[in-house]
C-alpha cells in the first residue's frame, strides 16, 4: 500500500546571484563543500561556472539565477525560485 506524505520543513542554503560579489560569496562558501568554481566576465554580465569531482556535477550560473542547495546544488530562475521557495531571513555570507 502507498501513501502519500508531505515533507517536513526544511531550512535549505541558497544565494540570489544578483552581481559579482553574491557569485563570490557562493563559491566561497561552496569550495568548503567540495566544489571548485571560475568567474567570467561575459557581454551581458558574470558567469559563475561550478565544478565538483564527478562530472555530472557542474553548474553554470548567470547574475540573476539562484543557486540552493537542496538534495544537490540546483540553479534555478527568478520565477522557478520563487515557485518552489520562500525566503524567511537572509542571513550575511551565507
Amino acid at each position: 500500500m502507498s501513501l502519500i506524505v508531505t515533507r517536513k520543513p526544511v531550512e535549505l542554503t541558497a544565494w540570489h546571484l544578483a552581481d559579482q560579489a553574491s557569485m563570490l560569496d557562493a563559491l566561497t562558501v561552496l569550495s568548503g563543500q567540495g566544489w571548485r568554481g571560475t568567474l567570467s566576465p561575459l557581454e551581458s554580465g558574470w558567469r559563475l561556472e561550478l565544478n565538483a569531482d564527478d562530472p555530472e556535477r557542474q553548474v553554470m550560473a548567470a547574475v540573476g539565477d539562484w543557486l540552493v542547495v537542496d538534495g544537490g546544488l540546483r540553479k534555478m530562475s527568478d520565477e522557478d525560485f520563487s515557485t518552489d521557495y520562500d525566503v524567511e531571513y537572509n542571513e550575511i555570507g551565507s
